[in-house]
């Protein structure tokens, strides 16, 4: 494991156990830890969380690990605005991947299309390299009040490659 991969590793797993820590007590659909398959250019799997620590802020990190590895940390502001009856959020963070680092920002809304179907659609502009735009959807599905199926597929910019992402979800 390279130098670099293992501080990866140590940022997220800092991020998790804080995240853990300072969750909010009232259930929220921002509280959860998961997994699963990732490509982002080369197979691998990716590891992430997140959690509600006040009234409007969400904090989350997430770790890829394909052929380069990617970790993102930072946080989403839940505004009173609202697309329809989906939610507006706004977000920003650290963005660091095994060739480059950077920031991200952007917006985007939640939206529950059925019971125990969610949706969340993202636009985001990340610092990294040259500089990309992400468009990322993603649903989940709801095993139990606890677990879900999650997926996700971001279309990305500037010779950056897609990502898709399949996994399950546990809800605290």
């Amino acid at each position: 494991m390279k130098m670099k991969s293992l501080k990866h590793l140590l940022v997220i797993a800092a991020a998790s156990g804080s995240m853990a820590i300072t969750a909010n007590a009232a259930a929220s659909e921002w509280n959860y830890v998961g997994g699963g398959f990732y490509d982002f250019g080369d197979g691998g799997f990716y590891l992430e969380g997140s959690t509600h620590v006040a009234e409007r802020l969400v904090l989350n990190a997430e770790i890829g690990d394909t052929y380069d590895t990617t970790v993102r940390v930072g946080g989403k502001y839940l505004t009173d605005l609202a697309l329809g009856r989906a939610p507006v959020f706004v977000t920003a963070g650290y963005s660091d991947y095994s060739f480059d680092s950077g920031v991200y920002f952007g917006a985007g809304v939640s939206l529950e299309i059925d019971q125990g179907i969610n949706s969340t659609f993202e636009l985001m502009h990340d610092t990294a390299g040259d500089g990309f735009f992400r468009f990322r959807s993603g649903l989940t599905y709801a095993l139990s009040n606890k677990l879900n199926l999650a997926g996700s597929y971001s279309l990305n910019n500037r010779g950056f490659d897609n990502e898709l992402r399949l996994g399950v979800q546990y809800k605290f």
